[in-house]
């Protein structure tokens, strides 16, 4: 297919990639100043009606889970000659095949991949629906405010799971695929998926995919030095019998993310690199007149760790916030209240978006400070919302702060959230903060509090 000028309002810029079933063109939104991608069927399946409905069935399940794990659908027209094609968000890293041919991933990064390509792959199956080819071309990355972001896309095979027993051709790809689904008629269920999970983490872990099943060779046995229970949890995923799979994709995931959560787990690639974007629109931070002041720090001991200092003149307190996060500033947040009935007045903010702070569905990353006088029970605080669930509680011992502070790794599929309540010793005055990060690391919250200063 030639280049076309145009996809109604869309101007087309270049082709990104072509499939069997259909071409990706980059296009330009230029009502909205706004880059695409606009994937239309393929000119020898336009008269084929059910290639046209498993192509707007793909737009359907896309549009209906709308999740920031999936690629969005924003529109779907079809063309003169009766093509349809869907207007999609443009991942503009690629994909995480071109990451792997790169070169050996950092641990640490592989397992954060796999976590956010099994929380894209939870929403699919808690929709009901099996995504059947699941491999690191069909996983795209695309800058944010935070950093690189996770895109699981290409569902032209996922089908209903109510459906699933009535599956009568072979879908997949081949060296991801489970082995039921080379089976015709196979009787399939979201392990399927596992299995492709499993197939995919082999192949971020040890830059290659698994042989053949059944799988033998553990990927530690190719990347020596990884945690057991890693080898465990990728050969249980692809093993040829369902039964010994975990029990669905969140199942799998809360595994992954464990692993990653040890302190046990080597780590060679600093988890700032991973967030720290060129991102050009950081100017604007607004700045109130004796309110606050801002200043670029150094890295703090922390090899390529940027950080801007937040103060509130008003509480006579400092914050040293991620810059990834601190695109913008509200010096008069209102906190939640169960903490302002604590007795938290409004505190400083810095967050990527702070008019989306308090957001049930997406959230903004960053970091809310207060100071409350004497020393509150905020132990209640742990009861209540954001988070669904009971929190992790730990204490905080340092020679500049003691108090507790309550972590929610996984906070309702939107990033970890922490509540810390400190106050140096001696002292009777407490720093309320809440941190939302885009994944869960405590070192992160720890570096945060330690570079917290009372004026």
């Amino acid at each position: 297919m030639s280049q076309p000028e145009a996809f109604g309002r869309y101007r087309v810029i270049r082709r990104l990639g072509s499939g069997s079933f259909a071409t990706v063109w980059l296009a330009q939104d230029d009502l909205l100043n706004y880059p695409v991608a606009i994937k239309v069927l393929a000119e020898n399946w336009a008269h084929q009606m059910d290639i046209q409905h498993r192509f707007l069935e793909e737009a359907r399940i896309l549009r209906q889970t709308d999740s920031t794990w999936l690629v969005a659908v924003h529109d779907v027209d079809v063309l003169p000659d009766g093509r349809p094609y869907m207007v999609m968000t443009y991942a503009d890293q690629g994909s995480v095949a071109d990451l792997v041919r790169r070169g050996q991933l950092p641990l640490d990064e592989a397992l954060r991949l796999l976590t956010e390509i099994g929380q894209g792959i939870t929403v699919l199956h808690n929709h009901g629906t099996i995504h059947r080819d699941i491999k690191p071309s069909n996983v795209l990355l695309q800058s944010s405010p935070v950093g690189q972001r996770v895109l699981v896309a290409d569902l032209g095979f996922a089908k209903s799971i109510d459906e699933a027993s009535g599956f009568t051709a072979a879908a997949g790809t081949p060296g991801y695929m489970s082995p039921e689904q080379s089976m015709p008629g196979g009787d399939l269920d979201v392990r399927s998926d596992v299995y492709s999970l499993g197939a995919v983490a082999y192949e971020l872990i040890t830059g290659q995919p698994p042989s053949r099943p059944p799988v033998r060779v553990a990927p530690g046995r190719i990347r020596p030095g990884l945690p057991p229970a890693l080898d465990a949890l990728i050969l249980s995923a692809l093993s040829v019998d369902r039964e010994d799979r975990p029990g669905d994709a969140k199942t799998f995931t809360d595994r992954v993310r464990a692993i990653r959560m040890s302190p046990d787990l080597p780590r060679t690639e600093p988890w700032w690199g991973r967030y720290r974007m060129p991102w050009r629109r950081f100017g604007g931070l607004a700045v109130a007149s004796g309110v606050l002041a801002l200043a670029v720090t150094a890295s703090l001991g922390a090899p390529g760790v940027s950080l801007t200092t937040v103060r509130h003149t008003a509480q006579d307190v400092r914050v040293d916030v991620p810059s990834v996060w601190a695109r913008e500033f509200n010096a008069d947040q209102e906190a939640r209240p169960a903490v302002a009935q604590a007795g938290a007045g409004p505190g400083l903010l810095a967050a990527t978006d702070t008019d989306q702070w308090h957001a049930t569905d997406r959230p903004s990353y960053g970091v809310y400070a207060t100071v409350l006088p004497g020393s509150p029970d905020l132990r209640r605080v742990g009861d209540t919302d954001p988070c669904a669930g009971r929190p992790q509680e730990r204490p905080v011992r340092s020679e500049q702060w003691e108090g507790t502070l309550w972590e929610w790794p996984e906070c309702n599929g939107n990033g970890a959230f922490t509540s810390v309540a400190v106050h140096p010793p001696d002292t009777p005055r407490t720093v309320y903060m809440e941190i939302r990060q885009p994944d869960y690391r405590p070192d992160v919250v720890d570096t945060i509090i330690d570079n917290v200063r009372l004026q």
